[in-house]
């Protein structure tokens, strides 16, 4: 079975450039995507794409992370997956209670020093190699680090 492609012209959503898509679904199915569509051209992709790394890069930053090494592909999608990972442990802190302050100090500094460990990641494939970390993998870190802690 041969699947048939079709090219059609569309518009840049941003700048308005015209280009040239190929779609491989029935062409009235690919008629309502080229419609409804929003499109975008390889250099205004590329502008998002490097603004958003930017501010990623930024924010993490600004919390103890350094730049990370790569191509750009692989940074901007290691970024993305960084602030990811990052939410992820900021909601287990949130959602822990503590019947002590002396717990909570302890558990403060194991995810202090988890932290650490991540924040000595500087190479983008890093990342993206562990993009399918649970809580439960973090939740387990921070219990072995605060065992080595007591």
């Amino acid at each position: 079975m041969t699947e048939e492609n079709y090219n059609y012209d569309v518009r840049c959503h941003t700048c308005f450039k015209k280009f040239i898509v190929q779609l491989f679904e029935s062409h009235e199915k690919n008629l309502f995507l080229v419609d409804k569509k929003d499109w975008y051209c390889d250099s205004c992709k590329r502008a998002y794409f490097k603004q958003q790394t930017e501010k990623l890069t930024k924010s993490h930053a600004e919390i103890g992370f350094t730049a990370l090494e790569g191509t750009p592909k692989r940074i901007s999608w290691a970024e993305k997956i960084r602030a990811e990972l990052i939410h992820k442990v900021d909601f287990l802190k949130d959602s822990l209670r503590f019947s002590e302050e002396k717990e909570k100090e302890t558990s403060d500094l194991a995810f202090s020093l988890f932290l650490l460990e991540w924040q000595k990641q500087t190479d983008a494939k890093w990342w993206i190699d562990n993009r399918k970390t649970t809580v439960r993998d973090i939740s387990d870190r921070i219990k072995e680090i605060t065992e080595t802690i007591q």
